[in-house]
């Protein structure tokens, strides 16, 4: 009687230059499809995107195309001041102990001198369907940005999106341990934990995908446990909403202000309300702000 070999036998049999082989073939496939790969890293900020399934490429695109629209208008000298900084960082030599946020600086000025165009935001995959994360430059803040946009859009009601729906601010990228999350949310809510901030309304929405390891009511219960000190829980008319969005081995945490009153930032439903009185309390963040 022949013996047969058990698949993972056979898997440990395997000579060197055929593994080799097999990691130089998924090194291609990842460069030849990009949609399979994951380059989110934590220290990045942008935008966390639901979409349409399928069309998470259109997606991000329009995204894009709408994040440039308001960045315009919410920054409009910030294409000067890039290039001004770009100009003095070329004869400034950098000093001891910056490594990190000068790496992050010349990464940024390699993209900007291989366009002629000043790349303010980047689709990254998530490798999860109807998600996208979209990168933005270091001097965007992603929470002003996205309060000014949907304040804009409830007023003019000018729908400009077919596939996207939900657009969070990602003020903070970090991993999704228990620990990471509520140490980066206490830096995303700081000035509502500051001891002359006046007692206000709260609310946390969670959602996690694709990470077993972490439970929701856990993460609920530790991120607010520094809140709950000074300002009250409310569900339905919150003033500050803090958005938790956790895929896999990273989290996207941002400060929401009317999140309700602004259809929970979907593009999709932001629409559908007959009027826009109460969403024109919402504030409105100055460009020079």
């Amino acid at each position: 009687m022949s013996s047969s070999k058990r698949p993972s036998e056979l898997a440990g049999s395997r000579k060197p230059h055929q593994k080799r082989a097999k990691r130089y073939q998924y090194l291609k496939d990842r460069a030849r499809n990009p949609q399979n790969s994951f380059d989110i890293s934590p220290g990045m900020k942008g935008f966390f995107v639901t979409c349409t399934r399928g069309r998470e490429k259109k997606s991000a695109a329009e995204t894009i195309d709408l994040l440039e629209e308001y960045t315009g208008k919410l920054y409009p000298n910030l294409d000067e001041e890039i290039a001004a900084e770009k100009a003095a960082s070329e004869d400034r030599p950098a000093a001891e102990g910056e490594g990190d946020i000068e790496d992050e600086i010349a990464r940024e000025l390699a993209e900007m001198q291989s366009s002629p165009k000043i790349k303010m935001f980047r689709y990254l995959p998530t490798t999860v369907d109807c998600l996208l994360y979209i990168k933005c430059h270091r001097k965007i803040d992603p929470e002003k940005l996205v309060q000014f946009m949907f304040a804009d859009l409830a007023q003019t009601r000018q729908r400009k999106t077919r596939f996207t729906s939900r657009l969070i601010p990602a003020q903070v990228t970090t991993t999704s341990r228990l620990d990471a999350i509520v140490r980066d949310s206490k830096q995303v809510v700081q000035r509502l934990l500051a001891e002359d901030a006046e007692p206000t309304t709260f609310a946390l929405v969670v959602n996690i995908r694709y990470c077993a390891d972490l439970k929701r009511e856990e993460v609920i219960a530790a991120v607010a446990a520094p809140l709950d000190v000074k300002h009250k829980v409310d569900l339905k008319n919150a003033r500050f909403t803090l958005v938790i969005e956790v895929f896999k081995s990273m989290a996207t945490i941002g400060l929401v202000e009317n999140y309700n009153e602004l259809r929970r930032l979907n593009l999709q439903t932001l629409f559908d309300e007959p009027s826009a009185e109460t969403l024109s309390k919402s504030p409105v963040a100055a460009a020079d702000a």
